[in-house]
This record gives structure tokens, sequence and C-alpha cells, in this order.
């Protein structure tokens, strides 16, 4: 028997479980290689809100910097500097709750009112080190700190500890060197601030796509594994294997589904909450229509994997 493709698959499971027995001897690499495309098609429809939202973000995140610090970045062996006003220290709203920080000269910086506890990212921009901090949980923090040399410095901070950190930095605890920004010419920042969110707006893209394919591996996996440890798959006459190939196709409406409610930004509807029940739904019919067919000649003895 012919392997099925992944639209006539698609096509098939959205239609009813007639398709089952015919998918459940499609190769786990071709159902692997079908979970990839359906991962991209699902993170593509939530791009489409999604990377739109991220777009405008970062342009009007352009347009304020834009407008405080100038049209172009300077470079010199100082660091980089802004056309405009370089000697004020300010801060800038970024995108996705993330907060700009430039320091100019200061040797301290004064944190607004709440920016740990409602900011997901900071970047810190000084002459001394530019540092990218991230917050990993409610009181966690990673931060990369970058100095002339190039040298980078890595740590784990408590959110308290945050200030108490950058602060020591712009005293002197690490020793100020030369930046090798000499030849570099003046950068425009509109530009500068676009690209940034064109790269934000790809890593977000990758990382929503593995978290859909891992979220199909993971779920589909757990519960074949118990159907295995229980004998559900093979009192409906199924390999182990066959009843995980089943499952992941059988989770395909769920994954559309969850995809159109989290690119409609459907109130209290996630792209999990979607997925895992219609999945659980699915799997019994799609296996009950397996089970009904006779195994074809050779295949009635096939051992459990």
């Amino acid at each position: 028997m012919r392997p099925i493709g992944f639209f006539s698959a698609l096509a098939g499971v959205c239609c009813g479980t007639g398709i089952f027995p015919g998918l459940r001897r499609n190769s786990s690499w071709r159902v692997v290689w079908h979970l990839v495309l359906m991962s991209l098609l699902c993170s593509s429809l939530i791009g489409l809100r999604v990377c739109g939202e991220l777009r405008r973000a970062w342009a009007g995140a352009a347009e304020r910097c834009v407008a405080e610090f100038g049209p172009r970045l300077r470079f010199s062996a100082a660091g980089a500097r802004p056309e405009r006003d370089p000697e004020r220290p300010r801060f800038i709203a970024l995108p996705k709750s993330g907060l700009l920080v430039y320091t100019a000269e200061a040797a301290k910086i004064d944190f607004p009112a709440e920016a740990l506890s409602v900011n997901d990212y900071l970047v810190v921009w000084s002459r001394r080190f530019l540092a990218v901090a991230v917050r990993l949980d409610a009181n966690k923090w990673d931060v990369q700190l970058m100095l002339p040399g190039p040298r980078t410095v890595v740590r784990r901070l408590e959110r308290d500890g945050i200030p108490a950190f950058f602060n020591g930095e712009l005293a002197g605890n690490t020793p100020a060197g030369s930046w090798p920004f000499s030849d570099v010419p003046p950068i425009d920042v509109t530009w500068l601030l676009r690209t940034i969110g064109t790269i934000f707006i790809v890593s977000w893209f990758l990382g929503e796509w593995f978290g859909i394919f891992m979220a199909g591996v993971f779920c589909t996996g757990v519960f074949a594994i118990f159907s295995r440890i229980s004998g559900a798959a093979r009192l409906r006459g199924l390999t182990g294997l066959e009843y995980w190939r089943i499952g992941v196709y059988a989770g395909f409406p769920g994954m559309l589904i969850g995809a159109v409610a989290e690119a409609l930004d459907l109130p209290f509807l996630t792209y999990m909450m979607v997925y895992v029940p219609a999945l659980v739904i699915y799997w019994l019919p799609a296996a009950l229509a397996c089970s009904a067919e006779p195994p074809p000649p050779g295949e009635g003895n096939s051992p459990e994997v």
C-alpha cells in the first residue's frame, strides 16, 4: 500500500476516521515529518497575528528611539553614543515588556518603580558595557554583560540583586577598556531597531514551531506509553508504534483548531487547552476504526513494538 501524503492525511483526519487504517502503515519517519509540517502550519497561522503585532511594536520602538536618541548612533573607542543628548540618562520601553536603560555617564542606575516586576527583559547601555538581563521566573534573572575585549560576564541573580550588580559595574568593579569601534561608521537607528525586530520575530517563530512540535511528541508519546503499559493498544490489535502513529494524526484537528483559536486571540482559550482534549477525544474512535479492520496478509501476528 502506498504511503499517504501530508495533505491527504490532514484532509482525511478532518473528515472522519476512515483514513486511519491507512495512516497506521505510514513509516514512523514519515509520521514525524508530517508532525513537523503540521507544526509549521500551526505556527504560521498563529504568526499571522503575532508577527504583525511584533512588527508594529518594533516599528514603534524605532520611532521612540529616534525621538530620544536622534537618527544615528556614533561609535568610538568610548563605545556607542547617541547623536542627541549623549550625556542624559533615560529609559525607553521596548516591545514584549522590555526596557532599554541608557546610563550615559551616570555611576548609578535609578530604576523606575516596579521596573524589575513588570518587565521581562532589560537592555542596559553604558559606555563601560552592554548588558541584557532576562527574567527566568518571578525572582530569578539571567544576566549577560559584554565588556570591551571582548569579554562577557554571565550571572544568575535574584531580582533584588540586579540594581547592585549594575551599579557595581558602573562604579568600576570591572576595569574599563576601549571598544574596537574606531572605524565603525554611524548606524541608522531605525534600521538597527527594525533589524533587531526581525531577529526577534524569527526567533519567536522558531520557538513557537519547536514548542508545538515538542508538545505533539510529548503528549502522544506519554499516552502511547500508558496504552502499552495498560494493554489498550494490544486489545485493539495494534502495535505500540501503530498506536502512536494514529495518535499523532488524531491530534491534527486539535492542532489546527488550537492554532486558529490562538491566532484569533480568543479569550480563555490557548493552543494547549484545545489541543490536548481534542487529541484524547479523537484518539479513541481513530483506534477503533483501525481495530475494526482485519490486518493485511502477513501482519496479523506482527510483534508488539
